[in-house]
């Protein structure tokens, strides 16, 4: 699954903490991420979206999964409270790119981070990238810091 965060999985597979952590909730999850409560996480490959989702949500964020481009677009229309918007580059369809696109012209306010493991932000197009780029396999606590910023 991309190795997004293999030192939180506990030997079950299942996400923990490590020994004597607590887990973060209430202010100081909000602390941890500051503006940022809601998140949509989007990537065709459900098993990387549910895992990003799951880490996520340990760590104090509201998410919600889309597997694809225009379900992204479905769930913004639908959670008028997302914050921030975490998606696949390499979709089939609607791609992480156009999807950025389709957010920045609807949801100005969105912030969006593009995840890719196949391309550096140098190759989008030719096109300087706008919005926040985080290479995979991706630890969460690089992502928590992007959605930080």
């Amino acid at each position: 699954m991309f190795g997004l965060m293999s030192s939180w999985c506990s030997e079950t597979g299942r996400p923990g903490f490590p020994p004597g952590a607590a887990r973060p909730y209430g202010q100081d999850a909000e602390a941890q991420v500051g503006a940022i409560r809601k998140v949509l996480v989007v990537d065709d490959e459900a098993d990387v979206a549910d895992l990003a989702e799951m880490l996520l949500a340990a760590h104090g964020m509201d998410t919600v999964v889309a597997y694809s481009g225009a379900q992204a677009l479905d769930m913004l229309a639908a959670h008028p409270d997302i914050d921030a918007v975490v998606s696949d580059v390499m979709m089939p369809g609607m791609n992480g790119l156009e999807l950025a696109e389709r957010i920045s012209g609807n949801y100005p306010k969105v912030k969006i981070i593009l995840a890719s493991g196949y391309m550096a932000p140098s190759m989008f197009d030719g096109r300087p990238l706008k919005q926040l780029f985080i290479a995979k396999p991706y630890k969460i606590d690089n992502l928590l810091q992007l959605l930080r910023t």
